[in-house]
């Protein structure tokens, strides 16, 4: 499997102007590279592939000394960005559904990563960074062990309200799943955060929304000022860093609930949501967004594979209807939050019943209603 770390990068004030240098030399590569297509279509009628544009870069390389400066990797990168947003537009347009959205030219205020396609060109010591273009090692700051085992597959630098972090992808030996002795369903929500099976309830931590007032009052500040001017951007970089802040908050609590669920199970069933539809929602797609229940999955899955637990994603159909004690379909509405069988007498939390029933597909009593991935 592959997981990605992320370090803080550490730059002196030299290598801070060099990574703003090199980030809008890729930017420049990424606009010639779309310009390219855009003309080569309009003249002939065809697209132009990856790997024809690293062909024009081997030639660009060697009549333009200032591209050498930096290796090859680097700006294959940039050109593997274009070519994916490519990839994803054919796709949106075979789907025929919503906007299509053509590859953007790319400006000064919407490019703030670079990278390197493979972990070749540049080399990490276990303290600093060094490739061609940037002036002595670059130090990181290893707030976490990076095992020296790890086969380092590539790197993404990128640059955030607080500075410059790099992320390496790296390949790790997958576990064996464990013999299943605990399981437990697991139920998302918003009133709660998730409802467990066995009882246990993560309350929702409401994150945007408890900043919602310093969100408003920077906004305004914004709105105030005048275009162009050194407050404007002062206070945009305010702004930034308090999404950021928002952003990081959300993270640190999903990995540390997510993580104290792995740890004390061998077996996770959870509702296999489809979000992005349920961000449809006129009043709830807020609130959704705040919960980040795809990335809380993702967490999830990961960090199950990487400890060897059972993660199963079941069909949510019925979930919330269905009696966890004698399989009776109960009907009732979003607003009630009380589950009471007519047939067999179980009254429980709404959403309890549905985490019972999510374990009880996910082990095997509803194999049916299970999905494999």
């Amino acid at each position: 499997m592959i997981l990605t770390y992320r370090y803080r990068l550490l730059p002196s004030k030299r290598q801070h102007v060099v990574l703003t240098e090199i980030c809008e030399a890729q930017r420049q590569l990424y606009n010639a590279a779309l310009q390219e297509r855009i003309d080569c279509y309009q003249k002939t009628g065809k697209t132009i592939s990856y790997f024809d544009q690293v062909k024009s870069l081997t030639i660009c390389r060697n009549d333009l000394p200032e591209m050498v400066m930096l290796p090859v990797k680097l700006q294959r990168w940039t050109l593997k960005r274009l070519d994916d947003a490519f990839a994803g537009f054919f796709s949106r347009v075979k789907i025929g559904k919503g906007k299509v959205g053509f590859p953007r030219f790319r400006g000064k205020g919407r490019w703030d990563s670079f990278g390197f396609t493979e972990f070749s060109g540049i080399c990490f010591d276990g303290k600093r960074l060094r490739f061609k273009g940037m002036s002595s090692g670059l130090r990181v700051h290893l707030h976490r062990e990076l095992q020296p085992a790890f086969d380092i597959r590539s790197c993404v630098f990128k640059r955030d309200g607080r500075g410059w972090h790099v992320s390496f992808q790296v390949v790790v030996k997958a576990v064996e799943k464990r013999a299943v002795a605990d399981a437990v369903g697991i139920d998302l929500g918003l009133k709660v955060f998730a409802y467990c099976s066995d009882g246990v309830i993560l309350p929702s931590p409401k994150i945007a929304r408890r900043a919602e007032r310093k969100m408003r009052v920077a906004q305004r500040a914004l709105s105030r000022c005048k275009r162009g001017s050194n407050r404007r951007k002062k206070v945009k970089a305010r702004l930034a860093r308090l999404h950021t802040k928002i952003a990081n908050t959300r993270s640190t609590w999903l990995h540390q609930k997510s993580a104290e669920i792995v740890n004390r199970t061998d077996l996770i069933a959870v509702e296999d949501l489809n979000v992005k539809n349920m961000l449809k929602h006129p009043t709830m797609a807020r609130s959704i967004s705040d919960a980040s229940w795809s990335k809380f999955l993702g967490f999830l899955a990961y960090k199950a594979e990487k400890a060897g637990v059972h993660f199963i994603r079941v069909d949510p159909r019925n979930t919330s209807k269905k009696c966890s004690a004698c399989g009776e379909l109960v009907l009732k509405s979003l607003a009630v939050r009380t589950h009471s069988c007519p047939s067999c007498g179980l009254v429980i939390d709404r959403d309890w019943n549905a985490a019972r029933n999510i374990l009880q597909a996910g082990i095997g009593l509803g194999v049916h209603n299970v999905i494999s991935r």
